[in-house]
């Protein structure tokens, strides 16, 4: 046997010889306190950071959305007229129907 494993054997079997301790009950203030924050942790819910970051989220497409519908709106269309435009308008929709 080596010395390491003669030295644990020893360790080991002192820790088997000693007396059991036994767990006493803790102070009625700690008792309270503990209580306490646990309650006041449990108010605080984990998802408000998801929440947060949907509405964060929900926020930044809504402004990208708007600024989309603006740059369409000033955007003349390229060289179609009006009466040509509405018809390729209504070639485009009339084939996505069928």
């Amino acid at each position: 046997m080596t010395p390491i494993d003669e030295l644990l054997q020893r360790l080991l079997k002192a820790a088997a010889k000693a007396p059991p301790m036994t767990a006493e009950a803790p102070p009625l203030g700690l008792e309270t306190r503990v209580l306490a924050q646990w309650r006041a942790a449990e108010a605080s819910d984990d998802y408000v950071s998801v929440f947060a970051f949907f509405r964060r989220a929900a926020i930044g497409a809504s402004l990208v959305l708007a600024l989309c519908a603006a740059w369409s709106l000033t955007q003349t269309g390229g060289s179609l007229g009006g009466d040509e435009a509405a018809l390729l308008n209504y070639d485009i929709q009339m084939s996505l129907s069928q």
